[in-house]
């Protein structure tokens, strides 16, 4: 396999002191791996190996310390282009898995309708990799295309079904479910078909009862994104939350089951923005309870997960996208 450029590791940490009714007193910021572009899912594998998508087609694994390019020759596409032909927010692999020693990648930077989930058991090129089906458009309208900007895979607690959220038409969200088995994605959860009027899914993860949590961003810089509780055996909503005065939120990891870590985007398509991490709890009402972590502020938080330290991992756009500012952070004492 190709490397390419070796990423900076940043060994030192900010000690970054909390205010009065925070979450935790103090919080220890970590840079773990910086020089990446447009970074996005972060998952751990069975060893504490990290891996993270970049947008110039590649899976970066960081095994004890050090990063190199595991999987890399993934298309890419770019999120928006005008008539001008000018291009911005390049996108590549959205959302990574670890199964075991295998890597689960979703192949993100293709056109809506053609993308695909691949299965790696070891390092090489994206070609390499065992492929689901794609899927094609749901619905009559001609902008639909398919399901694209596949992210936020989760497995499920019996490890025999991935949940993936699609951001392909606006106009009819999914959750998709691959049955592992058979490597057949199919349509399971619509946003729309149930009157959620949020959409763009972009984070599942389980319950132990079995129940799916999604996370919906909501429009680009507004504070309307949810997490929605599903029924996946009855394709229907149990219980939905609001998400008060976050926006944009993108990156969510199980703290419990009614408490969450969930990361802030605050998306604008034409520049990074500062973004939060906050712990989340769902209750009985229609608003979750949110914690922001003051003073923790960072560049366009996208993904989150929780590594076999207890810290939280967190990928970073940096201070502008499709450039090399991307970082992923790991951040102490968020519980």
């Amino acid at each position: 396999m190709k490397y390419q450029k070796v990423f900076g590791v940043f060994i030192g940490a900010i000690t970054v002191a909390m205010l009065a009714g925070t979450v935790s007193a103090e919080h220890e910021v970590d840079t773990i791996v910086s020089g990446l572009t447009n970074p996005s899912g972060v998952s751990f594998g069975p060893d504490g190996q990290m891996a993270v998508g970049d947008a110039r087609g590649k899976v970066v694994v960081v095994r004890d310390g050090k990063p190199s390019d595991y999987l890399v020759d993934f298309p890419t596409e770019h999120w928006k282009k005008d008539d001008e032909g000018n291009k911005w927010y390049k996108v590549g692999p959205l959302s990574t898995l670890w199964m075991g020693d295998t890597l689960v990648v979703a192949d993100s930077g293709r056109e809506d309708g053609l993308e695909t989930i691949k299965f790696f058991n070891g390092s090489g090129s994206a070609v390499d990799g065992s492929s689901t089906n794609s899927i094609g458009p749901t619905s009559d309208d001609e902008a639909d295309k398919g399901e694209g900007n596949l992210t936020g895979m989760c497995l499920s607690n019996g490890r025999d079904r991935i949940y993936v959220c699609g951001q392909g038409y606006d106009g009819k969200s999914w959750v998709l479910s691959v049955d592992i088995a058979t490597m057949k994605m199919t349509t399971l959860l619509s946003a729309d078909d149930n009157e959620i009027a949020t959409n763009s899914p972009m984070q599942a993860v389980m319950k132990s009862d079995g129940k799916l949590l999604v996370l919906y961003s909501g429009k680009g810089g507004a504070e309307d994104g949810r997490i929605v509780e599903w029924d996946v055996m009855k394709k229907t909503p149990s219980k939905q939350w609001t998400l008060p005065g976050l926006v944009n939120p993108m990156g969510m990891a199980k703290i419990s089951d009614d408490r969450l870590a969930v990361v802030e985007n605050n998306w604008d398509l034409k520049s990074v923005k500062s973004g939060r991490v906050a712990v989340v709890t769902l209750g009985d009402g229609e608003a979750a309870t949110v914690e922001p972590l003051d003073g923790v502020s960072l560049n366009g938080p996208v993904s989150c997960a929780f590594g076999p330290d207890g810290r939280l991992f967190v990928s970073q756009l940096g201070e502008k996208f499709d450039g090399e500012e991307g970082s992923v952070v790991a951040i102490s004492g968020v519980k």
